[in-house]
C-alpha cells in the first residue's frame, strides 16, 4: 500500500539513494542537480509552485486506453497500446499513482505541456517515483525488461518523436524506483512552453504483466544549474505517422490525433485574416503591414508567392469565393478583388474600416467597423448589393452558406443573407468579436473581449446552449467539422485553446507567435489542418487537428 515519504523504510531508501548517486556516472548535470537544494518544499509534488500540474497523480478522466491522472494525456510511442489506470497500490505520497500495464510488449507513456517559461531560463525537473515489475498472477516480482525513459521538447512542440526531443537514459533496473539520476533533467526553454514525456518501455512477453508505476513529478526554475544535456540544433519537426497522443475528448473523438504543432511558417508584415481554397491547397494570408496577401502551399507549408492590391489601405480580412480573393483594407474603406494567380481585378468603396470579411456562395460580407454596417457584395460581379446599417461595431464574419453571422463589439450578433437583409439581430454580451458556425449541429459559437465568456447559440433562434467564462480574453474562432474541435485563439498570452464543440470541454492550449493587441484575427481551416496568424511575430502557426 502507498505510504508517507516520512516512513523510516522511505528515508533508508533516500539515503542509499544519494550515497550511490556520489559514485554514479551520469552526466555532470545530474551531479549538479542533486548536489544543490530543491526549492520546492517536500513533498515538492504537493509545492503549489511546482510547475507540473497534479505531480501527485490524482485522478482525472476517461481515455479509450483507461484512466489517465488529471492533467496528464497518454501517448503510444510505438506497437501495442498498453492499459492506464490510476491506482493507490504504490507510490511515495499519501495520493495514489499512474499505471500502465499490458501483458504483451509496449512502449507508451504519458505527457504534459508546461506553459509560461522564460525563454533562455534553465528548468529541473524529477520524476521521483517510477517503479517497474511484473505479476505472474500473484505479487508483484521485479524485473530488468521493463525500462523507464523521462524527456523533454522544449521547442514548444508536442510529438515525442520529434529530433528534438532531449531523452534521458533508459532505465532497465527493476530494483530501482526512488529519486534515481537517470529520472532527472535540467533544460533550457527554447519557447514560452514545453512538454515532458514519461516513457514506459516493456520489452519482454512472458506471460506475466509488465506494470509501471508514475508518481511525484516535480519541475522549478532554477538558473543556477547546468543543462543536461546541450539540446540539439533547432531544426523543423518531423511528423510522426506513428504517434497516437490523445487528449480528453467526447466519446464520439475516441482515437482522434491531439492537435499538434506542425511549424510556424514566415508570411510577411503583420498578417491578420487568413482564408484558404480547398481546390488548389493553398491558404491566403492578408499582411497588414504590405497592404498585399502571402500565398502558402498547404503542402509544403511554404509562402509562393506575395500580391499585392493595388492600395496602400493595410489588408485586414480576407475572404475566397468564385475562385477570386476579397481583402478589406482598413484604411482606405475598400475591399481589393484578386483573381487566383493574384491580378487585381477591382477595388469597391465599402463602409469605414471594414474589419472582418467573409466568403461563402458567391457572397462576400464584411464588417464596417466604424460606419456600423455590413456591406454584402456579388462574387461574381464583384459589385456592392447592399450596404445594412447594423449597430455599434461589427467586427467578425461567419459565413453560413446562404447567409452570414457578424459579431457586434457593442453586443449582439446580426444574421445576413446573400442579398445584404437582415434575417435576425440578437442580443448578446458586449465586446462580441470571434464567430464560427457549425452547420451539421446548426450552432453558433461566439465570444466576448469584454467579458471573456466563450458560448454556443442556436444558430436558428439566438437562444443560449451552453456558455463557459475564460481565463484569458477570447479572439478569433474557427470550427473543424471534422474533429469537432473549436479553436479559440488567445492573442494576449500567444496561444490558443482547443475546446469540444458540443460540450466546451477543454482540450488543451497550444503555443502560438507574438500576437500583441492588434493581433488575434486571422484563423482558418483546411484539409485538418489550422492556420493562425501571428500579427507581431510575422508567421503563420500550422496546426495539425486530424483524426485517423
Amino acid at each position: 500500500m502507498k505510504t508517507r515519504p516520512v516512513r523510516p523504510i522511505h528515508l533508508c531508501v533516500l539515503f542509499v539513494t544519494l550515497i550511490a548517486l556520489l559514485a554514479y556516472s551520469f552526466t555532470p548535470a545530474a551531479y549538479i542537480a542533486y548536489a544543490r537544494p530543491a526549492t520546492l518544499t517536500n513533498p515538492c509534488a504537493y509545492d503549489p509552485n511546482n510547475l507540473f500540474t497534479n505531480g501527485m497523480m490524482l485522478p482525472g478522466w476517461s481515455s479509450p486506453y483507461g484512466t489517465i491522472a488529471n492533467g496528464w494525456t497518454p501517448f503510444i510511442f510505438s506497437g501495442n497500446a498498453p492499459q492506464f489506470n490510476v491506482v493507490n497500490n504504490e507510490g511515495i505520497d499519501d495520493t495514489i499513482s499512474q499505471q500502465i500495464y499490458e501483458v504483451n510488449t509496449f512502449d507508451a507513456g504519458i505527457q504534459q505541456t508546461v506553459n509560461n517559461l522564460q525563454i533562455g531560463t534553465n528548468y529541473w525537473m524529477r520524476w521521483g517515483y517510477s517503479l517497474a515489475a511484473k505479476s505472474y498472477g500473484g505479487g508483484n516480482v521485479r524485473v530488468n525488461t521493463i525500462g523507464r525513459q523521462f524527456g523533454v521538447i522544449p521547442y514548444g512542440g508536442t510529438d515525442p518523436h520529434d529530433a528534438r526531443v532531449i531523452w534521458g537514459p533508459i532505465l532497465w533496473d527493476g530494483n530501482a524506483a526512488l529519486n534515481r539520476p537517470e529520472m532527472t533533467i535540467v533544460f533550457t526553454a527554447r519557447a514560452t512552453s514545453a512538454t515532458m514525456f514519461l516513457r514506459a518501455i516493456a520489452s519482454q512477453n512472458d506471460g506475466g504483466e509488465n506494470r509501471v508505476w508514475i508518481d511525484a513529478l516535480c519541475m522549478e526554475a532554477r538558473p543556477d544549474l547546468t543543462p543536461s544535456p546541450s539540446p540539439p540544433p533547432l531544426t523543423s519537426p518531423t511528423p510522426s505517422t506513428n504517434f497516437l497522443p490523445l487528449v480528453q475528448v467526447s466519446p464520439s473523438e475516441a482515437g482522434c490525433v491531439a492537435p499538434s504543432v506542425l511549424t510556424n511558417i514566415a508570411v510577411g508584415a503583420q498578417p491578420k485574416g487568413i482564408t484558404t481554397d480547398p481546390g488548389t491547397n493553398r491558404a491566403f494570408v492578408s499582411l497588414f503591414g504590405g497592404s498585399s496577401v502571402a500565398v502558402v502551399n498547404a503542402a509544403t507549408n511554404q509562402v509562393t508567392a506575395t500580391w499585392g492590391t493595388g492600395t496602400a489601405g493595410h489588408a485586414n480580412g480576407i475572404g475566397f469565393a468564385n475562385n477570386r480573393l476579397f481583402v478589406a483594407l482598413r484604411d482606405t474603406n475598400s475591399v481589393a478583388i484578386l483573381d487566383a494567380s493574384g491580378s487585381v481585378l477591382a477595388n469597391k468603396a465599402v463602409g469605414s474600416q471594414p474589419w472582418g470579411l467573409g466568403a461563402a456562395n458567391n457572397a462576400v460580407w464584411v464588417a464596417n467597423f466604424n460606419s456600423n454596417s455590413v456591406s454584402t457584395l456579388d462574387a461574381t460581379t464583384n459589385n456592392v448589393v447592399k450596404t445594412l446599417g447594423t449597430g455599434v461595431s461589427p467586427s467578425m464574419v461567419a459565413p453560413a452558406g446562404s447567409h452570414a453571422f457578424v459579431a457586434l463589439m457593442s453586443g449582439g450578433i446580426v444574421d445576413v443573407d446573400g442579398a445584404g437583409n437582415q434575417l435576425n439581430n440578437w442580443g448578446w454580451d458586449a465586446g462580441a468579436f470571434g464567430v464560427a458556425f457549425n452547420a451539421s449541429a446548426n450552432r453558433l459559437y461566439v465570444a466576448s473581449r469584454d467579458t471573456n465568456k466563450l458560448a454556443i447559440l442556436n444558430a436558428s433562434t439566438g437562444a443560449n446552449v451552453t456558455s463557459i467564462t475564460l481565463a484569458n480574453t477570447p479572439y478569433a474562432l474557427a470550427y473543424n467539422a471534422n474533429t469537432n474541435h473549436l479553436y479559440v485563439v488567445l492573442a494576449e498570452v500567444n496561444q490558443v485553446n482547443i475546446r469540444d464543440g458540443t460540450s466546451l470541454a477543454d482540450l488543451g492550449t497550444l503555443a502560438l507567435g507574438t500576437q500583441s493587441l492588434d493581433g488575434g484575427d486571422g484563423i482558418a481551416v483546411m484539409n485538418n489542418r489550422v492556420y493562425i496568424s501571428n500579427y507581431s511575430a510575422g508567421t503563420v502557426t500550422v496546426i495539425r487537428d486530424a483524426c485517423p
